[in-house]
């Protein structure tokens, strides 16, 4: 590879990576407790674990995170 061709790929493995940990560093607690709430859920209403992206299932996520956010 040219030298003239480093120097841009750099600049754009390293916006990757700094725009990548960013998001990861700002979302961390709101992943942490969407977990939560999700096992929570899940334990609470095994029948319904199968049935992980309907609109109930995503507001009962919803309200825990808040419940939790308090």
């Amino acid at each position: 590879m040219k030298k003239e061709y480093l120097i841009p790929l750099a600049i754009i493995i390293g916006t990757i990576i700094i725009g990548l940990s960013i998001y990861l560093g700002t979302t961390a607690e709101y992943r942490g407790k969407r977990a939560y709430c999700e096992k929570f859920t899940k334990e609470v209403n095994p029948k319904d674990s199968k049935k992980t992206h309907s609109t109930f299932y995503e507001l009962q996520i919803l309200g825990c995170i808040n419940k939790l956010s308090e």
